[in-house]
Order: structure tokens, then sequence, then C-alpha cells
């Protein structure tokens, strides 16, 4: 893109974060102040009636936020389609750590003066609804959906973002002390397993939830997904990993992931996720694909 004034559209949720979310109208006058022309819509109108004329459209919310606008865009006529810029207000945040995207809005904004674009992939999953499901971050079964039932009855609870991750890394804790595992069949083209696991994350991006970075070489660019596997026998492992991350230490995930563009499975347990929503799950068979480059991000230029 060249270097020019952009007509932005801001898409913004006012839910997403703590106390210090810019309000609408501050972001909108940062926007502006860096020579662009800013249009303020709730997450509910994010991509109804889009003007042509729109050169980029600004998400600014959570990780959630982030994915159910870059969703319904792909939902849209191609006539719709516009790069995305994220201005990442949420607690976790890791589409945009994932990205290299500052945390702070000015910083962030900066970036789309001469906006580089990255290619981003999306997740997707047959086998459970008539159509398709989507997923930007990651889809799994086991500890994760565990863990968004239990932060999902103290979501309203926590006086700043750090105090829910590390409540969620404390609970995780607990939880990977005593979940029984489960089996998964997995098939890929050069794998075919069936173990006993406690938890199955396929990844699009670093990490998930509490900034659990379980996947840092992942690129979601690169037409590859990252499948976690933490049999019953690592459990001791994912443990250390958090105790090292409640303690502030800058530790590796431990379990390397089989890395593929599709992969078959089925699973012993009756809830999985799919990002931020829980679902239903009924021992189906599962097909999960990539679907390479669908949209662009606007990320900073060392990305």
């Amino acid at each position: 893109m060249k270097d020019q004034r952009k007509t932005i559209r801001l898409v913004h949720n006012p839910a997403a974060g703590k106390e210090d979310n810019d309000d609408e109208y501050e972001l909108c006058q940062q926007i502006k102040s860096h020579g662009h022309q800013c249009k303020v819509v709730q997450k509910k109108d994010a991509l109804k009636k889009i003007n042509p004329q729109t050169d980029l459209i600004a998400i600014a919310g959570g990780d959630g936020t982030v994915r159910s606008a870059v969703i319904a865009l792909l939902e849209k006529k191609l006539c719709f389609k516009r790069p995305i810029a994220i201005l990442p207000q949420g607690t976790a945040n890791n589409i945009a750590n994932s990205l290299g995207i500052p945390l702070d809005p000015d910083q962030a904004i900066a970036l789309w003066q001469q906006a580089q674009l990255k290619k981003f992939d999306v997740g997707m999953l047959m086998g459970l609804a008539r159509k398709p499901l989507h997923f930007i971050e990651s889809t799994g079964f086991g500890l994760f959906p565990a863990l968004m039932e239990k932060m999902d009855k103290k979501k309203d609870s926590f006086a700043t973002a750090e105090e829910e991750i590390e409540t969620a890394l404390k609970e995780l804790r607990k939880l990977a002390l005593k979940f029984a595992p489960k089996t998964i069949e997995l098939i890929t083209s050069a794998h075919q397993l069936k173990k006993q696991c406690i938890m199955v994350e396929v990844m699009n991006i670093r990490s998930i939830g509490p900034r659990l970075e379980l996947s840092p070489d992942s690129e979601p660019g690169d037409g590859l997904l990252e499948v976690i596997m933490v049999t019953n026998d690592q459990r001791q492992e994912l443990i250390d990993f958090i105790d090292g991350l409640l303690q502030g230490k800058k530790t590796t995930f431990p379990i390397k992931p089989i890395v593929t563009n599709k992969l078959d499975l089925r699973w012993e347990g009756k809830r999985f996720h799919i990002d931020d929503q829980l679902m239903d799950y009924a021992g189906q068979n599962l097909c999960i694909s990539v679907l390479e480059n669908l949209i662009e991000v606007v990320v900073t230029p060392s990305t």
C-alpha cells in the first residue's frame, strides 16, 4: 500500500479490555492526528455498508472481536474485503502479539502510514455442522475447553487484565493435575496416532488463552497448522511450564508440535472449542485444514 492519507473504518468494542480501554472518540481522534479519516462503527455493524473508499478496517478490541470481524469479512463479497488493522485492547491479545503489533494504540496507528501487509491463514473445521466452521487462533479438546468453562464463571470478577491472566494460569494448573486423559485418533499425511491425551490444540498462531505460547514457531501465513498433543505421560511437563509462567520466567513450551496442512481426528471427550467458542461434541470424525492467505493484516515492517 502507498504512503498516503487513508480512510479508516474503526470497529470498536467498548467491552474489551479493562479500565484503560480508550473510548471510540479518543481512538478516532488519535487516528485523525495521524492524518487519516475515520468512521466509527460498533462491533455489530462492522461490515454493514462499507464505503468503497475505505482503505483499512481497524478493529479495536480483544481476540474475540478480531475473530468475529474477520469471520464476518470472509462471508462478504469480494468487493467488501479490506486489509485489517488491529488496535489490541483485550486481555491476552494473542493475535496481535503473534503478529508483533504494538499494544500501544498510537504506535499501532503509526504503522498504517506505510502499511506493510501480511497474509493470514484461516483454519477450517468440517464434520460437525452443515457448514464449515472457521478459526483464527486454534481449535482443541481437553484442558482448554475446561479452562474456558471455569473462567466464564469468573469473567466479571477481575480488576485488571494481568489479574485475569494469572487466575487463568492457576486454574489451568489445577485442571492439569487431575484432568482424566481421553483417547484421540489423529491422521495426517505423515502420522497415524492413537494416544491418551489431556490436551490437544490445533494452532494457527503462537499462543492461546492466558498468553499460553504453545507454538512459538507458528506463522499464521505459512499455510500450515501446528498440532500440540499433551499426553498423560507429559502432564508434569505442562505443569512445569505453567509454573514457570506463574513465576515470571521466560520459558519455552517443551512439547514439539506436529506440523501439517490437513488432519483428521476423533476425540473421546464431549466438549471442544473453536477460538473463544465452546461447543458440544459427540465423537464425529473431524477434518481440519488451512484456507491459505484469506486476509491481510497490517504489521510492523520487521514482521
